[in-house]
């Protein structure tokens, strides 16, 4: 069926494609400069990126331009080997453009309670990453204790712990162990984790950015 001039210069315009492109593709028609990927990035990431962007309601922010602004970050990166591969491509520049929210966001001076010397951004983390860093931090903010008893009951090696929601794992220290090395009974353990970990729960609901990662 033929489309008339109007139709077709909208498809055009937005880059309308039947086809999928699987991520070595996308990647190469990055590389490659190839105007008809970016315009399938367009037609098939922009409507994701927008509705993540207004998801901040403390602050107006233009998702068009975020996403503009996010795009040439992540095709620079790519184009500079500093994308690992290791999350998808629409991963990674959902990533760059909540980071380009969240500084936005730390401009406006709408982060309270010391949040502003908090805010580190890497265009290589996945939303996941910034997740677990966030909790991190809230986590280096309490009492020594209960420091010392959330990173060992998710283990010590580990650079993170858990999201609250992920509950146990697998690899969790055993309370029994717990309470050898901080030479203490093993109930006192799992009662000094459990009050630890609800201070720490209540500390990431009541945390500004925390909340907007988390939306």
């Amino acid at each position: 069926m033929k489309k008339d001039g109007k139709v077709l210069s909208h498809s055009l315009a937005f880059g309308y494609y039947r086809k999928k492109y699987n991520e070595t593709e996308i990647l190469d028609g990055i590389n490659a400069n190839n105007d008809d990927m970016i315009r399938y990035i367009y037609k098939n990431f922009f409507p994701g990126i927008k509705a993540m962007v207004h998801s901040f309601h403390t602050l107006y922010l233009d998702s068009e331009d975020v996403f503009q602004e996010g795009l040439t970050r992540a095709i620079i990166n790519i184009r500079e080997n500093k994308f690992s591969g290791k999350s998808s491509f629409y991963t990674y520049l959902t990533a760059i453009c909540r980071n380009v929210c969240l500084k936005e966001i730390q401009k406006s001076g709408k982060i309270n309670d010391g949040s502003k010397n908090d805010l580190a951004v890497n265009d290589t983390e996945t939303p996941d990453d910034e997740l677990i860093n966030r909790m991190t931090i809230l986590k280096d903010k309490m009492d020594e204790a209960c420091k010392q008893i959330i990173d060992l009951r998710f283990g010590i090696q580990k650079d993170k712990i858990l999201l609250p929601e992920e509950g146990a794992s697998l690899e969790n220290t055993r309370f029994e162990e717990i309470a050898r090395q901080l030479n203490i009974e093993t109930d006192n353990a799992r009662q000094r984790f459990k009050r630890c970990f609800e201070k720490l729960k209540i500390a990431l609901s009541n945390d500004y950015l925390w909340r907007e990662l988390a939306n």
